[in-house]
């Protein structure tokens, strides 16, 4: 008879994460200073840090805001930040400027992480995946239907291995034109489907990998191709 192998204890969390606290404001801010997306985050993210949420996602005002501390520790201060709100893109895309209601939808179903930092004495002890994953399921639990972030390709391995689709050039199909994201070299972007229904395909002639499912009815036949600026179902 064969003794079975014994499960080994599960190991707890390494660190914790919350909502930005109104303390942790100074640290919170000089976290995400270190960020290459700091260029890139929302103006006057001072003022956001006093808003009430908008919705039922966020913590201060449009944006979702956590904090990781390590545990065990005598160190008071956060030691990791991340900052998410709506996409950009959901706001300016022609695509959307020429349907001004997919804003909302897609403001509704796609999250941006612009910034995600971990201070440089607590890095590889796993607290920017704790980051991602509390974000993920949060937003997951409120309708979300896909994380997207930019990042530069040296963290493409880190990203992929999180179940991140990585590439310079983006495509989400939605049933009001297909709306491509191209990130300035290095830059990539990040995709991950939170849904089943959520996709990403590689479509004939598309310069990258395609998004559908975002919603009902934002599907592409298995014939589905692009054809110059074209997108022929």
């Amino acid at each position: 008879m064969t003794t079975p192998t014994p499960t080994p204890p599960k190991q707890p969390p390494r660190c914790s994460v919350t909502p930005l606290a109104s303390t942790d404001h100074a640290d919170y801010l000089t976290l995400l200073a270190l960020t290459l997306e700091s260029p890139q985050l929302h103006t006057g993210i001072k003022d956001i840090l006093d808003l009430a949420p908008d919705r039922p996602l966020n913590t201060h005002g449009p944006a979702l805001c956590l904090t990781a501390r390590r545990r065990r520790t005598t160190n008071p201060q956060p030691a990791g930040a991340l900052f998410a709100s709506y996409p950009d893109w959901a706001a300016d895309h022609p695509t959307v400027d020429r349907n001004p209601h997919l804003s909302l939808i897609l403001a509704r179903t796609a999250l941006m992480i612009y910034g995600l930092a971990v201070a440089p004495k607590h890095r590889r002890q796993g607290i920017a995946r704790a980051l991602l994953t509390e974000t993920e399921t949060r937003a997951r639990a409120h309708g979300y239907r896909m994380t997207t972030l930019i990042h530069t390709p040296d963290l493409t391995p880190f990203y992929q291995h999180l179940g991140y689709t990585t590439a310079p050039h983006i495509t989400i199909f939605t049933p009001y034109g297909a709306m491509g994201l191209t990130q300035p070299w290095p830059f990539l972007t990040a995709v991950k489907p939170l849904t089943p229904d959520v996709q990403l395909r590689h479509v004939p002639g598309a310069p990258g990998p395609l998004v559908t499912g975002l919603l009902s009815g934002w599907d592409l036949p298995a014939t589905a191709r692009i054809d110059g600026d074209l997108l022929i179902t």
